[in-house]
């Protein structure tokens, strides 16, 4: 009798193992590198199951001897990879390294899918995000994809090195720059090497980014290196052709960077300043990198000097080597749809308060000529005259002050960071592609904007991430026009992803508008406020403005705008 009791449970602890292992295996994807296993999750809410996982390698990391050189895939593993952890950040140059939260090992993708077995592949949409290229990561509790996912869509995500470790550069072969960028092709090969093990559809991929995401996604439109990875692109807030895409002073930076950390002895020797900077730890790079920018913030405000992408020369491994403009203008670049667009007041994010403003704005009507964009490069006797042109047409008027009309003033910066780039490349890039623009004007419980000016809204940079993402659940809000304002942005999002269009069809969630394509004779856009509209664009005059400005003005060729 006892030995039968004892059968019985070995034989119900072995079936419970059974189960248990086959519950486990159907989290387990067998990769060409690799098996990983994830792990289970469920949206809020809508309680919608979905499978995802985290911080798989999708490069070597870049430590020793390879940093500060291009990306290498990872190598294969043995062991089945734990991926239900969110990596570390890359190390940034926002602030000193935290061996807890970065490393320079930081090179990892996530992977969310809905349905790991389906009959029919997932449309794809791999995220790119911001920080101004000197920070930020890809983590689930930052840009969790709950909302989206429930489209029954797949999202990647993806970390890519930041700050000086990744876009200081020499502007030769030593140093050619854009580590980042090419971090990011890389990860956009991992996907279409991968994703179909996920359930998803590499013939199928929308990227979309924000900030520097989107500037970079921008980016992806203009690189021959990114050829062929994606069908189309969401491109926020940012653009291939603003002017901090494609700067061209990096190499003076960097010896400016290096020449803070002690004990160099390079000269003017690119090589010996890349040995320099390899054999010193990455926390007297970033450190010396933070120094100079907080030392020459009101030298070019608002980001002070810093590691930006550059142009390259030419090689196989180049990112951009030509004029982002030249290269739009003529259409010599990867010609598929995208979508693009601004928040309504997009500098906002940048001033702590109003006083903060205030004193922004007067400093600009002290020193008139600040008005002209770093890009811009107009032969000194110009120089007065092109900031007279700018100021007049925000003032509307000479002699007026930008610290007596704030709106005007939060116009302008809103325009100079983002605004402008948005409009030219969508107006360049509309005489080949199907291109849709966008105004995100809605201000709700999700949004927090420290700055508030009379006269102007409250829809700041980054507005529409929090109905786009979740971040550790705690913007996800329940008043019934913010949880409209998500279902909408979400669905305009991912119809564009799966159709190539945000409005395919009539749809009562939508307003029933039909989302028309932007071209420079009517120069329509959606406005997405607590309706949605489809209006022509305002403020014309000041996007024609800057079409004279940069052909009378800037030096030639243009490479930003």
């Amino acid at each position: 009798m006892r030995t039968s009791i004892l059968s019985f449970l070995v034989l119900s602890l072995l079936n419970l193992g059974w189960c248990f292992s086959q519950t486990d295996d159907k989290l387990v994807v067998n990769l060409p590198d690799g098996k990983v296993r994830g792990a289970e999750y469920s949206t809020p809410i809508n309680n919608f199951s979905y499978v995802g996982f985290l911080a798989i390698p999708y490069a070597e990391p870049p430590v020793g001897d390879l940093r500060y050189e291009s990306p290498r895939p990872a190598k294969a593993w043995t062991d089945i990879l734990n991926a239900t952890k969110d990596a570390k950040s890359c190390l940034t140059s926002q602030s000193l390294v935290d061996p807890n939260a970065e490393s320079e090992d930081c090179l990892k993708i996530n992977v969310y899918t809905p349905n790991l077995k389906t009959d029919l592949p997932l449309p794809v949409m791999v995220w790119i995000y911001g920080g101004a290229f000197r920070s930020g990561n890809s983590a689930k509790s930052t840009y969790g994809p709950d909302f989206l996912i429930e489209e029954n869509i797949i999202i990647v995500s993806f970390n890519y090195r930041v700050g000086p470790l990744s876009f200081l550069a020499t502007s030769d072969h030593n140093l050619p720059g854009n580590l980042g960028l090419k971090d990011q092709v890389l990860a956009l090969q991992w996907v279409q090497r991968n994703i179909e093990f996920f359930g998803g559809d590499k013939n199928k991929v929308t990227i979309f980014g924000e900030s520097a995401g989107g500037g970079a996604t921008g980016l992806h439109l203009i690189s021959k290196r990114s050829k062929g990875l994606f069908r189309a692109a969401i491109v926020e807030s940012g653009s291939g052709i603003c002017y901090w895409t494609a700067v061209q002073d990096a190499r003076s930076v960097a010896f400016r960077i290096a020449d803070l950390i002690p004990g160099g002895n390079y000269g003017n020797d690119t090589g010996k300043l890349k040995e320099f900077l390899k054999q010193r730890s990455a926390t007297e790079i970033i450190t010396a990198a933070q120094n100079l920018l907080e030392s020459t913030v009101n030298e070019s405000l608002p980001q002070g000097v810093q590691a930006w992408p550059t142009l390259e020369p030419e090689s196989e491994d180049a990112f951009m080597t030509e004029s982002p403009y030249e290269l739009l203008r003529r259409g010599e670049f990867n010609r598929v749809p995208f979508m693009t667009g601004v928040t309504s007041e997009e500098s906002l994010s940048f001033f702590r308060d109003l006083n903060h403003v205030k004193e922004v704005a007067t400093m600009y009507d002290q020193e008139k000529e600040r008005v002209l964009p770093f890009d811009l490069y107009p032969n000194s006797t110009d120089e007065a005259v092109a900031a007279d042109t700018i100021r007049d047409a925000y003032l509307g008027g000479k002699n007026r002050q930008f610290a007596d009309n704030l709106d005007a003033f939060i116009n302008y910066f809103s325009d100079n960071l983002f605004v402008r780039g948005v409009m030219k490349q969508a107006d360049l890039a509309s005489e080949y592609v199907p291109v849709y623009h966008y105004k995100f004007a809605y201000f709700g419980g999700r949004n927090r904007t420290d700055a508030y000016v009379p006269g102007a809204g409250r829809v700041a940079h980054g507005s529409e991430l929090p109905y786009l993402f979740t971040r550790d659940r705690q913007n996800i809000t329940t008043d019934p026009l913010d949880v409209l304002t998500q279902n909408r942005a979400v669905k305009l999002w991912t119809n564009f992803a799966k159709y190539l269009n945000p409005t395919p069809e009539k749809s009562e969630l939508l307003n029933n508008v039909t989302w028309t394509t932007f071209n420079n004779q009517d120069y329509s856009q959606l406005v997405f406020s607590e309706t949605l509209e489809i209006k022509k664009i305002k403020r014309l005059n000041i996007h024609s403005m800057w079409n004279d400005v940069y052909e009378k003005y800037a030096r030639k060729p243009i490479i930003t705008f």
